[in-house]
């Protein structure tokens, strides 16, 4: 069930939907969650999920960095942190062979 959030104490349904007005805040008592859903987004209204369990600027960033506008930036900092996951787990690798290859 999806309670709709109307106001709150630090205001920020305000300043989401001075983001986008047709943004809105709804609990969803089911998974105990907030979430933010677009009423002009066609087919299902949904957005994203807010990960915190209050409603603090945070929300407000991620909801500004979540915009479809943000979207080539955000797949690359997705790439770079794979790049950076892989090299990581490269060194790893090849340390864990190099230490079995000693004790030959």
């Amino acid at each position: 069930m999806l309670i709709e959030i109307r106001n709150d104490v630090y205001f920020i349904l305000n300043r989401i939907k001075e983001i986008d007005k047709n943004y809105k805040i709804f609990y969803n008592t089911t998974k105990k969650h907030f979430e933010i859903h677009n009423s002009k987004q066609k087919g299902d209204s949904y957005c994203l999920t807010i990960p915190f369990k209050v409603l603090d600027e945070r929300c407000v960033s991620l909801v500004r960095k979540s915009r479809v506008e943000n979207a080539n930036e955000i797949f690359k900092e997705i790439d770079r942190q794979n790049e950076e996951m892989n090299r990581k787990k490269e060194k790893e690798m090849i340390e864990q062979i190099e230490k079995e290859f000693r004790k030959l």
